[in-house]
């Protein structure tokens, strides 16, 4: 959370500047016990023109502050002369209201909820707060990007605050927020260096929470899967920055005499601090045909170089691992990769070769990330019928097993991992279809079952009697041995 450069003595000082200065410049006048500035019997809170300007509360630069129109105080400057961007403004609709404090909804007093999908100009200034032309949301003075604004929609929260969850007050949570403090900027926009607008760039080492979600999505940036909430998972995401405790080694590896001149072998290999981990390997301009992928003395895959255009000029191939779920085409990443020997062989000659450094993850075994996997329903179950399996994994470990399954029978169905019954899950009949779920925790509570068999990489079945329901594999450990 950040830290206003200003003293408690200060902040009173600024107080009773302000009292006085509206003391001095303002007519106070009262209708009841409800602020009615102009005196037409609508109080501030409801009244579309305040200061009955002929200016709607929407469109005054002062909103508490100009020459009445009609009524009792007809052709008299009544209010205050402040400006509504000016920091001296604490209360730009007279409503009694602060503009910083947590009861005042309706910082311009237009009939719209700042937090409503249907209010895109909280203080009323004709800028769209989504524009790129709009630098003060909430129009305290204070650009939306500096040090000084840590609370952009002037909802009287602090955008680093656990209980924020909508920094510029569009009504969009900031976890679903394609623009999240509101500058015009997609989140995922090569320009956007400040997500959440909280005046540090999101590779600042001190910015931990570039979304600034918080407990949003209950976690800082080295636990997200997204730092900065534009829809790219971090591994994928080409923009994403690591983290102290994340790594991302990239290297050519050591072209050997079998290697063409201009043949080229790239490998990027990222573990965040999620758990997630990905390895991409390109081989380029080498003979059309299969090389293999060696890992510590082990073949761990094949690449497929072929034909690149150019009218044959070039040629390429790629293999992608991760951990999780995988998209077509790609294999488990399921064995070490820091500080391992590297190889591409082709019928057993060397063509690239490299020591991998060593991967500078985190020691921290308190940061759990997931993965999980749709298992794969066997012939004739229903299209209807849904399983999954989900680990939840600290660095080097498995902390906790879910298996779930719906749309089947009720009744009671054998979960196997690695070919061995681990336990029985239970389907119980509900409104919307019979559904289960059986855990595993390393410390199981409840109904939970002891983890203590291995899962990473291994097979998964779900069974009843001898007729196989469901089928698949579990994500694995990213880093066995960093």
């Amino acid at each position: 959370m950040k830290k206003l450069p200003h003293t408690a003595t200060k902040k009173w000082l600024q107080v009773l500047a302000i009292a006085a200065l509206a003391f001095l410049c303002c007519d106070v006048r009262a209708s009841g016990s409800a602020p009615d500035l102009d005196g037409d019997g609508i109080p501030n809170i409801v009244d579309p023109d305040v200061d009955n300007d002929g200016i709607p509360n929407a469109l005054d630069r002062n909103i508490d502050g100009g020459i009445a129109k009609s009524g009792p105080y007809a052709g008299q400057y009544i209010g205050d002369h402040i400006e509504n961007e000016n920091p001296a403004e604490d209360d730009m609709d007279a409503d009694g209201l602060a503009d910083d404090s947590l009861a005042e909804k309706d910082i311009d007093g237009d009939g719209k909820d700042d937090d409503s999908d249907l209010e895109d100009d909280i203080d009323g200034d004709g800028r769209k707060d989504d524009s790129a032309f709009e630098n003060d949301i909430d129009g305290d003075g204070k650009e939306d990007d500096s040090d000084m604004e840590d609370d952009i929609d002037g909802d009287g929260l602090d955008d680093d605050d656990s209980l924020e969850h909508d920094i510029d007050g569009d009504g969009k949570l900031d976890g679903t927020d394609d623009d999240i403090d509101g500058d015009g900027k997609l989140n995922g926009d090569a320009t956007e260096h400040d997500t959440d607008g909280d005046g540090l760039l999101n590779d600042d080492p001190n910015d931990k929470d570039d979304d600034g979600d918080g407990d949003g999505d209950g976690v800082e940036d080295l636990k997200d899967d997204d730092d900065n909430n534009d829809g790219t998972l971090d591994i994928d995401d080409t923009s994403h920055h690591v983290e102290s405790g994340e790594d991302e080694l990239d290297l050519y590896l050591t072209k050997l005499p079998a290697a063409p001149a201009d043949s080229t072998m790239h490998l990027t290999y990222t573990h965040l601090g999620t758990g997630s981990a990905k390895l991409s390997l390109s081989l380029r301009d080498v003979v059309i045909g299969s090389y293999n992928l060696v890992v510590a003395g082990i073949v761990r895959g094949t690449i497929q170089v072929v034909a690149d255009g150019g009218g044959g000029k070039h040629t390429r191939g790629d293999l992608v691992f991760r951990t999780g779920t995988l998209n077509n085409g790609e294999l488990l990443l399921d064995f070490a990769v820091s500080s391992q020997t590297v190889l591409i062989q082709q019928a057993a000659v060397d063509y690239f070769s490299s020591t991998m450094p060593a991967a500078n993850v985190s020691a921290d075994t308190g940061g759990v990330g997931a993965g999980t996997v749709r298992l794969t329903a066997a012939s004739g179950v229903s299209i209807l019928a849904k399983a999954k399996a989900t680990l939840e994994f600290e660095v080097g470990r498995i902390a906790k097993l879910q298996v779930e399954m719906e749309q089947l029978p009720a009744g009671d169905y054998s979960v196997l991992i690695g070919d061995a019954l681990r336990g029985t899950m239970h389907l119980g009949a509900t409104t919307g279809g019979a559904q289960g779920e059986l855990v595993f925790n390393l410390a199981p509570t409840g109904s939970e079952l002891l983890l203590n068999f291995p899962t990473s990489g291994q097979s998964i079945s779900i069974t009843q009697g001898a007729t196989t329901l469901f089928f698949g594999q579990l994500p694995t450990v990213p880093t066995p041995a960093p």
